[in-house]
């Protein structure tokens, strides 16, 4: 069984508490839990999932933790290349860079972004030319976004 958890930044004590007693109750054979939660919210030592985390430390459940971080400018450019494909680099890293500083390289971001791109029309697919296209002045105009309400807020703004 694989149980995934994911946003435990709001949960309560007593729910992490069911949790914890679940992985301890559990044949560690059987079941993989994977917790996610934005360590920039649990910072402080007395928030719930601080807690939770420093009690999962001193069992003997096996535990492995894996940070991921935002994604580089180069990252951003991999996937910019590898997706629209046929395009000259140095134009794929301009768009790349344009995305990384409006975004900060959050992943979760830089997809909304670049849907917002395509929903807005400021990067299309030119049929004539078989490429993609954008204009680098018009997306150097657009504002960065912080998080996602960022970015949703200016999608409403336009609706």
């Amino acid at each position: 069984i694989i149980l995934f958890l994911d946003g435990l930044q709001w949960a309560d004590a007593a729910s992490l508490d069911l949790i914890r007693s679940i992985i301890s109750d559990s044949d560690e054979r059987s079941m993989l839990v994977i917790e996610s939660y934005r360590e920039n919210e649990v910072s402080h030592s007395d928030h719930p999932f601080s807690s939770h985390l420093r009690g999962l430390r001193m069992t003997s459940i096996p535990l492995t933790e894996i940070k991921i971080g935002n994604m580089t400018r180069s990252d951003i450019n991999k996937i910019l290349f590898a997706v629209l494909g046929n395009l000259e680099l140095s134009k794929v890293e301009l768009l790349a860079d344009i995305i990384y500083r409006k975004t900060g390289g959050n992943a979760l971001l830089v997809n909304q972004f670049v849907e917002y791109l395509l929903d807005d029309g400021l990067l299309w697919f030119s049929f004539r030319q078989r490429c993609w296209k954008w204009d680098s002045k018009t997306l150097e105009l657009k504002g960065v976004f912080k998080n996602a309400a960022d970015l949703i807020s200016q999608k409403i703004l336009f609706l």
